[in-house]
């Protein structure tokens, strides 16, 4: 777990780093990405999940965009918050980090309709990248001790005969 752990958050940097230098990247990053992080690093077997925690989390976000988009006042994020959370029991998203997502857009001020579902999306796409290299590294790992098991008993087996 502790491998893990260090390949996020260097995901997690990589993406603040780039927010924080490139303009044009400056959504990409968001606190709330590190929570599906977690999350996701605590149900890598399951990439099913994984995949409708991702399209729940662009959904929401859409939602408050389109929300924010017609009015930035309190109603429209109770609305958001509404039905972001009705949205997660219906689909059984069970991920908490959705409604947090879904209320960035009130706090970040996006110009454009799709900036904020872009952003979410590219960075929560971007963060499978780490948690495919964390499973290929972890299947290798587990091979290469297999091999080397399968060879200690050859050697074993040649040494009793």
């Amino acid at each position: 777990m502790h491998l893990r752990s260090v390949i996020i958050c260097s995901y997690l940097m990589v993406a603040y780093w780039a927010s924080s230098h490139f303009a044009s990247l400056e959504m990409v990053f968001y606190p709330t990405l590190g929570a599906f992080s977690f999350l996701f690093l605590q149900r890598m077997d399951k990439f099913n999940d994984i995949k409708r925690i991702i399209i729940g989390a662009v959904i929401a976000v859409t939602i408050g965009n389109l929300f924010y988009m017609f009015d930035s006042g309190a109603l429209s994020f109770f609305a958001t918050a509404i039905v972001t959370i009705s949205l997660i029991h219906y689909f059984k998203w069970n991920a908490a980090p959705i409604l947090a997502v879904s209320l960035i857009p009130y706090f970040a001020h996006p110009v454009s309709m799709w900036t904020m579902p872009v952003a979410v999306i590219v960075s929560l796409l971007g963060l499978l990248l780490p948690l495919w290299l964390i499973t290929r590294f972890e299947s290798l790992k587990k091979g290469s001790l297999s091999i080397g098991l399968f060879r200690g008993k050859t050697v074993e087996s040649q040494q009793e005969g």
